[in-house]
């Protein structure tokens, strides 16, 4: 199944990665109230905002933003329009990268190698590394298809050689994505990479008509047709969603991983009948992910109260795949809220600890498994430091009250509870145990 994670999966493109995502060329500079707010618009990735203030700005002769309006132009893949903006930075800096790739671009689809030749040199007559990458195999011009892929491989790359803690530059990815499209609009991998980079920053319907380009006979189609589906299931912007969805899996032949989708986004809306349904079709299909499919069944006949029917889904999960700590999490933790198998369930969590420390929902658990052990200085240490990963986390800061409560801090655990009670969202369904203990103990 592919979902967001394509490009994270890439490791085939070594090359060293040049500094595009990092800097770019600066054309002019300005405080003014029109930079102010193409560049918020800019980095908050409204691209036809950006273009709405360009329209506004040529005709008071402000040009201060032009290079985010180059690459909102060229992501939105008006290619008019970029030629224009382009012309004009060019005019104030002959040298500017993006104002030159562009042109280049431009003279690649009219098969202009002269054209792009005249581009090689700076006015300093220096070459530049990224051109030659891009645009040239020696001194030969590449053919379209193949700047099209070199294009692509710095895409690529950016996430293979990116260190994990650096934010990518999304603006960026997105216009080389976009001009290796522009010029070559079969490279139907650079549309789904396009489509996945607009979802990751949660543009769904620009992401949704990016992936509708990709044809039926190419080997993406699947793949843009799964995450169109997970658009649908992620995100509550769209009407009727589960017609949708049940409409792709339909022109699909019933695709296992859509209809994964389909229980998936049954399960969120807590329609948990039509989710245990589709789950427990999926697992007879007696996939790789079967461990998983049941586990998530598990979970949906735990939320409508059939622990007896959870407990064994959740066993039968770690039967398939004893080391999940995900798993190992939700049964243990649902042992300790019974009071159930303390020990065995403090083991697990341990376990489940080791292997993902970062998971805060494991060290929620983890902490209250101390709770129940009465061992509470540890449980508050570790609940605390929940709070510090996740400080709007309702569960967790009722559970930090609980165990203040139980160590005699009971002014902390009164304003940890109200903190619960005032962020709790009523899917959250603990407010009314919050009430009552800030009803019983806040009055006493």
């Amino acid at each position: 199944m592919v979902i967001l994670n394509y490009l994270q999966m890439i490791r085939n493109y070594k090359f060293l990665l040049l500094f595009i995502f990092i800097s770019c060329n600066t054309v002019y500079a300005s405080s003014s109230s029109s930079f102010l707010i193409t560049k918020s618009a800019f980095n908050n990735y409204d691209f036809n905002k950006v273009l709405n203030q360009y329209n506004n700005e040529k005709l008071e002769k402000i040009n201060d933003n032009l290079l985010d309006e180059l690459i909102a132009a060229v992501i939105k893949e008006n290619l008019d329009l970029a030629n224009n903006i382009s012309k004009n930075i060019l005019s104030a800096n002959p040298n500017n990268q993006e104002a030159r790739l562009l042109s280049m671009v431009q003279a690649a689809k009219d098969n202009s190698k002269d054209k792009i030749k005249s581009y090689r040199l700076d006015d300093k007559k220096n070459k530049n590394n990224l051109l030659e990458f891009l645009f040239f195999d020696g001194d030969t011009v590449k053919n379209n298809s193949q700047i099209s892929n070199a294009f692509l491989d710095i895409v690529k790359s950016s996430y293979v050689n990116t260190d994990s803690d650096s934010p990518l530059n999304y603006n960026f990815l997105l216009f080389y994505t976009s001009l290796s499209i522009i010029i070559d609009e079969r490279n139907f991998e650079s549309i789904f990479i396009k489509g996945q980079l607009l979802q990751i920053i949660e543009k769904y319907f620009f992401a949704e008509n990016t992936f509708l380009r990709i044809p039926k006979k190419s080997e993406y189609y699947l793949d843009s047709q799964i995450n169109i589906a997970y658009n649908f299931f992620k995100e509550n912007y769209y009407e009727n969603n589960e017609e949708k969805i049940l409409k792709i899996i339909k022109n699909n032949d019933e695709n296992y991983e859509l209809t994964k989708i389909l229980a998936d986004f049954y399960r969120i809306k807590k329609d948990y009948n039509k989710a245990i349904n589709i789950y427990s079709d999926l697992f007879k299909k007696n996939r790789e992910d079967n461990w998983y499919i049941i586990y998530l069944r598990g979970i949906c006949y735990e939320r409508s109260g059939d622990w007896e029917k959870a407990e064994i889904d959740f066993l039968k999960s770690l039967k398939l795949k004893k080391d999940s700590p995900d798993v190992l999490n939700y049964l243990a933790y649902g042992w300790i809220e019974r009071d159930m198998k303390i020990e065995k369930s403090f083991e697990m969590l341990t376990e489940a600890y080791n292997a993902n420390p970062d998971s805060y929902y494991i060290l929620d658990s983890l902490a209250w498994a101390h709770y129940k052990k009465k061992e509470y200085k540890i449980a508050a240490e570790l609940m605390e430091k929940v709070i510090d990963m996740v400080p709007g986390e309702v569960i967790s800061l009722d559970h930090l009250g609980d165990i203040y409560y139980a160590m005699n801090r009971k002014r902390e655990a009164i304003f940890f509870w109200k903190q619960a009670r005032d962020l709790a969202d009523p899917e959250d369904d603990i407010t009314d145990k919050i009430l009552e203990k800030l009803r019983v103990y806040d009055a006493s």
